[in-house]
């Protein structure tokens, strides 16, 4: 049934928020604040789409599906052994950028897959609607991984060189703090319950 595959979907979004979290906090400890502030802008977004499709299985199934609290993603301690962030040599600051966008790669790639395998068991069970909201979700999640590949390939272009990822990170800051100030300047367009609204701008931020 749909509604079980949905919830999937959503369980899977409940853990990237975790993850990105972990992630966020993992560069503020780096301090890489333009990556820090990539992966609390994903957090925001991401909890954004996890509470839409609540919102679109609630109003599609008129039920309701307990969230599922997931488990700490722990990609901090094995790279950080709890260490002060003062006490990291150059060598463990490079393994910590470096097996990070590894694990983040290899999560949206595992996603992505994730949302196609369901979006195709929804196109064989005739669930058109739903395939259609699904496919949304996954061209944010193809056009997310496209982006994050590029910068690994920039990175691996020289090596993960901590003076150039320094360099990176003034633009990154400038342009996730632009895009989170956005998300919140679109809240006054947000409406409450009006029978004389379209779906979208009852159901959609």
């Amino acid at each position: 049934m749909s509604i079980e595959l949905l919830n999937k979907i959503n369980d899977r979004y409940q853990t990237a928020i975790s993850f990105h979290k972990e992630q966020a906090d993992l560069f503020w400890y780096l301090y890489l604040p333009g990556f820090a502030m990539l992966h609390e802008y994903q957090h925001l977004t991401e909890a954004l789409i996890q509470r839409k499709l609540k919102r679109y299985i609630t109003s599609t199934y008129n039920k309701v599906h307990p969230d599922k609290i997931p488990d700490d993603i722990n990609i901090i301690e094995p790279l950080t052994k709890g260490k002060l962030r003062t006490e990291l040599t150059p060598n463990q600051r490079w393994t910590g950028v470096k097996e990070s966008f590894n694990a983040y790669r290899s999560w949206e790639e595992n996603t992505l897959k994730e949302l196609e395998n369901i979006a195709s068991e929804l196109l064989l069970q005739s669930y058109i609607s739903t395939f259609n909201f699904i496919g949304e979700i996954i061209k944010e999640v193809k056009a997310e991984l496209v982006f994050l590949c590029d910068i690994i390939v920039e990175m691996q272009g020289h090596d993960y060189d901590i003076p150039q990822i320094t360099e990176m990170q003034s633009n990154m800051f400038e342009r996730y703090e632009y895009l989170i100030k956005n998300i919140f300047g679109k809240s006054k367009k947000f409406h409450h319950y009006n029978s004389a609204l379209d779906a979208n701008a009852r159901i959609f931020f």
